[in-house]
């Protein structure tokens, strides 16, 4: 088989095996949709020739957006050296998470000049711990939240 051959060929391979890709990736966005994420597919292209596939690269399947939950603080910080917390790092009510579908990715925590931000990746959800404690927003109310270590958190610089 010559070299021109094995690529027209592969050519009608791929286009074959691309074909019968796309039912598994929209089972696959179907299926993280019903987890609660919003799902965007690329457009598959076929190239007409070998020449011209490397203009068709989709770039991936599919993308899903995270979802961040951000909150601002009423007092400065810029590091862990400056927390005025100490060790402990409120993550966020106890039941936002529990109840979040889809569950965020991050908490972001904004000091209130909004020129640093503390970030907790929810990947670190095992090592949180609970305390009750009373919701100064509001008028003599106390719920559960989820707190960690400072050490799980990382600081930026905006």
């Amino acid at each position: 088989m010559e070299v021109e051959e094995k690529r027209i060929e592969n050519q009608h391979r791929f286009a074959k095996h691309l074909g019968e890709s796309v039912d598994g990736v929209l089972a696959a966005a179907k299926w993280l949709n019903g987890r609660g994420y919003s799902v965007t597919m690329n457009p598959s292209t076929l190239a007409k020739n070998h020449a011209e596939r490397m203009e068709h690269i989709d770039g991936g399947d599919l993308f899903i957006n995270m979802r961040i939950e951000v909150k601002t603080l009423g007092i400065n910080f810029t590091s862990n050296k400056d927390w005025k917390f100490g060790d402990k790092f409120i993550v966020c009510a106890k039941h936002s998470f529990d109840i979040a579908k889809p569950k965020p990715y991050a908490y972001i925590i904004q000091s209130a000049d909004l020129k640093y931000m503390a970030v907790v990746a929810a990947s670190t959800s095992n090592e949180w711990y609970v305390e009750k404690r009373t919701d100064s927003r509001y008028v003599d109310y106390t719920q559960d939240f989820y707190l960690c270590s400072i050490d799980l958190v990382k600081f930026f610089k905006v």
